[in-house]
C-alpha cells in the first residue's frame, strides 16, 4: 500500500496569510505510472483555473497541486481532467485556510469559495471563529464535501 501523502500548510506573507482558500491538494492516484501519462495529465491540470504549481511522483502515483490566491478548489474538475488520461483519484488530502462555524448543529469549515462539513474524528479540536490552516482527508462525493481533520494550526493576525 502506498504511503499517504501528508500535505503541509505553508504560511505566506501577512496579506496572504489571512486569505481563506484551499492552498494545496495532494492526490493518491491510479494509472499515472509513466512519463507520458504524467506529462499529459499535467497539461490537462494546467488548463484548470487557479492552478499554480503541479508536482507528480510516478513512484508514489501521487500528484500535488498548489493554487493561486483566490482560486477555488474543484475536485470534480480535477477528476474529469485526469480521466482523459485514464488516471483515477483514490484520495484527496487538502491544506486549507479558513474558519469553522456552527450551522444547524454541524461544524462547517469555510475556506474561501469552498465549504466543508467537518466529520467527527479523533483528530485535533478545531476552534470556531478563528482563522486556521486545516490539513485533512476529503470525501468529495458528498454535498457538502466532508473533511476529516488531520492537523490544525491557528493563524495569528498581525
Amino acid at each position: 500500500m502506498k504511503t499517504i501523502l501528508v500535505v503541509v500548510g505553508v504560511v505566506l506573507g501577512c496579506a496572504a496569510s489571512l486569505h481563506a482558500q484551499v492552498e494545496k491538494v495532494a492526490m493518491r492516484t491510479t494509472g499515472i505510472s509513466c512519463g507520458v501519462c504524467a506529462a499529459v495529465s499535467e497539461v490537462y491540470l494546467r488548463q484548470l483555473g487557479g492552478v499554480d504549481k503541479i508536482k507528480i511522483s510516478l513512484s508514489q502515483e501521487a500528484i500535488m497541486v498548489s493554487y493561486k490566491t483566490g482560486a477555488a478548489f474543484r475536485p470534480k474538475d480535477i477528476r474529469d481532467a485526469l480521466k482523459k488520461t485514464d488516471v483515477g483519484v483514490t484520495e484527496f488530502q487538502i491544506s486549507a485556510r479558513g474558519q469553522v462555524r456552527q450551522q444547524s448543529g454541524k461544524r462547517i469549515f469555510t475556506a474561501g469559495k469552498d465549504v466543508f462539513l467537518l466529520v467527527p474524528s479523533a483528530g485535533p479540536a478545531v476552534p470556531a471563529d478563528t482563522t486556521v490552516v486545516i490539513e485533512g482527508i476529503l470525501n468529495d462525493q458528498t454535498n457538502p464535501m466532508e473533511l476529516k481533520v488531520l492537523t490544525v494550526k491557528p493563524i495569528e493576525r498581525k
